[in-house]
């Protein structure tokens, strides 16, 4: 049987208009923060499913978002949908999900069907929407560590991040700090590389780089086996991002070669999977939970104040010290 609001209203001990504000998203600054999430946990435990057609008539809202990714595959995009489903759930939102890789032309995002975007590190797509969307404007929030600044957004700042990362593989003694990036991400301008350069040219070291066809661990792990064959075994590896730094760790591995001691290793994203092998591994830690919440207050009040000034954040990682790279103890 489909659960009603009267239904929810009875539960919570509120009237079916309260529930009705809650749901729907409209006037809810009438309605306190204890009985709003009072309202969400009846609604979600017993079962109510939004008609999201009579919805979108009466409100001129779908009550949906999409969040656009570059990519879907790895542990640390799955991360960012279940904090950006979780976050917007709770504010009467459902999520439409779509990869649009670094396409330039613009996806079908639903105008009509979504009242905002959210983009993760995909600006070519989002720059198409702003294009095409000047005579109905939609909502858009970009966030990660590539975004746009003409449009309200979230940013990670990995060049820093970087640095720490770089600069922490030199405190430990290596005097070859190598990056492992995937061809793609080498340019110059991409904030860990740019940072990386910076840090070596400082410190007197040279430049060293393992170039792997793409991210995935078993790119990396043939990369790092190829670049020891061919020049030697540095002695400290930052790695463009965690699924890049497990398969590095791998590679190494099944070289014979000891982490930390032959070489110190650290990687970059925070995923869960560095905290679980026989040697931890270090990691610049993306501040995931907050990017995704403040992109979410973002977009929901622009769509509320389409006129209201530019927002803007930018984020700082944490460097996690794991025995990845703990030389000197």
């Amino acid at each position: 049987m489909k659960v009603t609001i009267k239904q929810i209203a009875e539960c919570v001990g509120v009237s079916p208009s309260t529930v009705s504000r809650v749901l729907s998203g409209r006037g809810e600054r009438l309605i306190s923060e204890q009985t709003r999430q009072r309202v969400l946990r009846a609604a979600e435990e017993l079962g109510y499913q939004p008609h999201l057609g009579a919805r979108s008539l009466v409100t001129g809202r779908t009550c949906t978002v999409a969040l656009w990714m570059s990519q879907l595959f790895t542990a640390f995009h799955a991360r960012i949908v279940h904090l950006m489903e979780t976050t917007l759930w709770r504010s009467g939102y459902e999520l439409l999900i779509r990869q649009v890789g670094h396409q330039t032309e613009p996806p079908r995002h639903g105008r009509g069907r979504v009242d905002g975007i959210i983009g993760f590190e995909c600006v070519g797509a989002l720059r198409s929407v702003r294009k095409i969307s000047h005579r109905r404007p939609v909502p858009v929030v970009s966030m990660g560590a590539y975004y746009l600044t003409d449009v309200d957004y979230v940013g990670v700042d990995l060049y820093t991040g970087t640095a720490q990362a770089v600069q922490h593989l030199i405190e430990q003694g290596c005097r070859r700090v190598a990056y492992l990036v995937n061809a793609e991400s080498r340019h110059p301008g991409d904030a860990r590389r740019d940072a990386y350069d910076a840090v070596v040219e400082v410190a007197g070291l040279p430049k060293e780089y393992i170039v792997s066809v793409d991210q995935s661990r078993s790119a990396a792990m043939a990369a790092v086996a190829a670049h020891v064959e061919q020049f030697g075994l540095p002695d400290g590896i930052f790695c463009h991002n965690d699924e890049m730094a497990l398969g590095a760790y791998r590679g190494l591995r099944l070289l014979g070669v000891r982490v930390p001691e032959e070489v110190a290793l650290v990687g970059c994203d925070g995923i869960e999977d560095t905290e679980y092998l026989e040697v931890p591994l270090s990691t610049v830690r993306q501040p995931l939970e907050e990017m995704c919440r403040l992109a979410c207050e973002f977009l929901q009040r622009r769509m509320a104040q389409p006129d209201a000034p530019l927002q803007s954040a930018v984020l700082l990682p944490q460097l996690m010290v794991r025995e990845s790279s703990l030389r000197r103890r």
